[in-house]
């Protein structure tokens, strides 16, 4: 009864939405980032490695934003379906909000979203939300039986004072990287509050930023904020060639008697990286390295990142699979051919990657991964293809993943990063899939249909598995919704 209700109530909430999206951040993963993509393919002053995209990288022409304006969005995202497992089979999410945002002469832009609803959702999500005490891509949550009433929220002010300078205080998700599960950043945690300074000069765009969020103190069992900050440097060398760099550093920082403390200010300087200060100051924080690069052809893109913990070449050189060796590679082809896009992946990372002597300090936001959801210790390969014709599109997704898990609670095999490595069972002989060797593979086809008076609106079907865990659901959603409800 209660899913009848809110549907007939976002049917009269969205009929008179017919008018085009104001400038906003645009959701990752969605048609109107392919869209972006696809149009600056040659653009040697837009750097698609680093998301959100702003107005400020939309052609006008094709998407029809507005400049100015104040206007009032609804969110929704209302399905009923069915898997196979789980106490609770019934799927079904009623997820309601609104987005209100303000823009002015595409210098400044304000925008929100709130949202909330009742969640019955797959297995394995379920599963990882009772044993974080927060619901995975979402946020904070009440539980009544199998039935999760969880919120949402994310807000964001663009400001562009000079033509090459953009600052942005929010809260929301970001990704670094061309791929599905970034080695950097990947947009499938919850997001975390930010400030960011960016820096476009022309070929080279320089990202300075700080982030904070709520983590789980695994020592006090209580919520305690952690930073991260990030240095990030992206080079067009030529229309087909392009290279970058990233260094960031994790911290909890508390006082004498254990409150959360500001982020350390030596870190507050955006002109000199982390490594130099934190080596200097001794400290206990978790500094982490990486490069990214890829090579374009005729609408078509190879790319590769590299992300370097702990590394020493005489112990690579050795093949002795000493643990402190962590790092995570990445390499993908993506594309535009006709009405298709495709992505082609494949990650590894290494055992206790991510991961830090104190828990707290992984690269980790909301107790949750900032880079590959799975963690480490794995192989993965995916493939997604997309089909967009008219108001019809398609997305079919399969994902394999070699994983090794713990087993017990004595030692950590290096698949959890919010595990200390201190916990690990060996100094040597480690490998990608040590531990419980667990393989699955997660396969979703997304079917949706847009409306033409309809434009921010869509009807979709959903199917798949998830490991071994099959489930359809069909139901109606905005383009506003910042996650996915799936995998």
């Amino acid at each position: 009864m209660k899913f009848w209700i809110s549907t007939i109530f976002a049917f009269f909430t969205i009929i008179p939405i017919t008018t085009n999206a104001q400038t906003r951040n645009i959701v990752i993963g969605s048609l109107e980032q392919d869209s972006i993509e696809k149009a600056n393919f040659y653009n040697k002053n837009f750097h698609s490695e680093i998301k959100t995209y702003t107005e400020e990288t939309n052609n006008q022409n094709i998407y029809g934003l507005q400049k100015n304006g104040f206007q009032v969005l609804p969110i929704e995202n209302l399905s009923l379906g069915y898997q196979s497992n789980g106490e609770n089979k019934t799927l079904y999410n009623t997820f309601l909000g609104i987005s209100p945002s303000y823009s002015f002469k595409q210098k400044l832009t304000v925008s929100a979203s709130v949202l909330c609803g009742l969640t019955s959702n797959l297995q394995h999500r379920q599963q990882l939300a009772d044993s974080l005490d927060f619901f995975p891509q979402l946020g904070y949550f009440k539980k009544n039986d199998n039935n999760y009433f969880v919120k949402y929220f994310e807000f964001y002010i663009n400001y562009r004072p000079v033509d090459f300078l953009l600052l942005s205080l929010g809260k929301g998700k970001k990704q670094v990287g061309e791929g599905l599960r970034p080695a950097i950043i990947s947009s499938s945690n919850s997001g975390m509050y930010y400030f960011d300074l960016r820096v476009d000069m022309k070929n080279v765009c320089y990202v300075f930023s700080v982030n904070g969020a709520k983590n789980l103190d695994t020592k006090l069992k209580t919520n305690k904020t952690k930073w991260t900050v990030y240095h990030l440097v992206s080079w067009n060398i030529a229309k087909w060639l392009s290279i970058g760099g990233y260094e960031a550093v994790c911290l909890v920082r508390r006082d004498s008697v254990n409150n959360s403390k500001f982020v350390d200010l030596h870190y507050l300087n955006p002109l000199i990286f982390s490594r130099p200060i934190e080596y200097s100051l001794g400290s206990p924080d978790n500094e982490i390295l990486g490069v990214f690069g890829k090579l374009k052809f005729y609408q078509q893109t190879l790319y590769a990142q590299a992300m370097i913990d702990e590394f020493k070449i005489k112990e690579v050189k050795s093949s002795n699979g000493w643990w402190a060796n962590k790092y995570s590679l990445q390499c993908g082809a993506k594309g535009f051919v006709k009405d298709f896009s495709y992505n082609l992946e494949f990650n590894y990372i290494r055992p206790y990657m991510y991961s830090h002597d104190d828990a707290n300090n992984s690269y980790s936001m909301f107790s949750q991964p900032i880079a590959n959801p799975y963690g480490a210790n794995l192989k993965e390969a995916l493939c997604q293809i997309k089909y967009y014709k008219n108001r019809i599109s398609a997305c079919l997704t399969i994902d394999y993943i070699e994983q090794g898990k713990d087993f017990g609670d004595k030692y950590s095999y290096g698949g959890n990063i919010l595990r200390s490595y201190n916990s690990r069972k060996q100094e040597y002989n480690n490998s990608v899939g040590q531990g419980l060797n667990t393989k699955f593979t997660n396969i979703s086809l997304l079917v949706s249909y847009n409306p033409e008076f309809l434009k921010n609106f869509s009807v979709y079907l959903q199917g798949g598995k998830f490991d071994n865990n099959k489930f359809v659901s069909i139901g109606i959603k905005t383009a506003l919704i910042p996650f996915d409800t799936t995998f």
